[in-house]
């Protein structure tokens, strides 16, 4: 069956002397693996379309039985030209292409997710400044949509609302519940301490419209829990393993 659908391309490889194999996420069908033959030659019709984070319309041979898609056609439906342009952009837009191939399953259609991911990456584009927010952004609504979203609103123990009171030292994080202990209810705990500062920040990133994710500066420590926090949540609910290697070079590029 021939077919177009949007998508985003997660990875590439090469494939033989002169093709590549290319996983895209689709707003059709989701995830999917595709040959794009001959993408390799310099003369391909393909161009620079199939580069990870482009968001293209693709044309495609899809048959039920098949693992591996035939690609006919690929056009850039918009550039995201900046994200090549800047190396923390870069690695943290590769980080969410990545996060979406390890933690999504084939061919599990999710209009949400694809509106998420484009999204995302279109306002990482444009970001001029704190562009890691739109990883926590994307995270959080991305375990949300899954079905495990986090509890920013009450206490896991005693179900108060979180407010000035409650929240006045350390709080405690549950991963597998994907929600906190107050202050109060967390003074006897042992472990999942995080500081009031990567809650608010997190709850405030749950709430934020995507356009304004990137006004909100946080501190390195805050950042390094938040990172700590949401993998951590991630971990309890999924199988794969979560080292993303384009994480891990954006965090040595800002120690340095």
């Amino acid at each position: 069956m021939l077919t177009k659908t949007e998508a985003i391309v997660l990875k590439a490889i090469k494939y033989r002397e002169t093709s590549k194999i290319v996983t895209l996420y689709t707003k059709k069908f989701g995830k999917l693996n595709v040959i794009a033959k001959g993408a390799m030659l310099t003369t391909s019709k393909f161009g620079a379309s199939l580069e990870p984070m482009s968001y293209i319309l693709a044309i495609l041979y899809k048959k039920e039985t098949r693992e591996l898609q035939f690609l006919s056609q690929a056009d850039v439906v918009k550039s995201f030209l900046e994200l090549y342009k800047n190396y923390n952009k870069m690695t943290i837009g590769l980080a969410i292409c990545e996060m979406v191939y390890r933690v999504i399953k084939f061919e599990e259609e999710n209009p949400r997710i694809f509106k998420l991911l484009v999204d995302t990456l279109e306002n990482l584009n444009n970001a001029d400044k704190n562009e890691i927010n739109l990883l926590w952004y994307f995270l959080i609504h991305l375990v949300d949509v899954l079905g495990f979203g986090l509890n920013f609103k009450n206490c896991l123990n005693c179900g108060e609302k979180f407010g000035m009171k409650n929240l006045s030292q350390k709080v405690v994080f549950y991963p597998v519940k994907g929600g906190f202990l107050c202050s109060k209810c967390g003074a006897g705990a042992s472990e999942n301490f995080y500081s009031v500062g990567t809650f608010k920040s997190l709850a405030w990133l749950s709430r934020a419209k995507i356009d304004s994710v990137t006004s909100l500066k946080i501190d390195r420590n805050i950042n390094s829990e938040i990172q700590k926090l949401l993998f951590d949540h991630l971990r309890e609910h999924v199988e794969e393993s979560l080292n993303l290697k384009s994480l891990e070079i954006y965090n040595k590029l800002k120690q340095s």
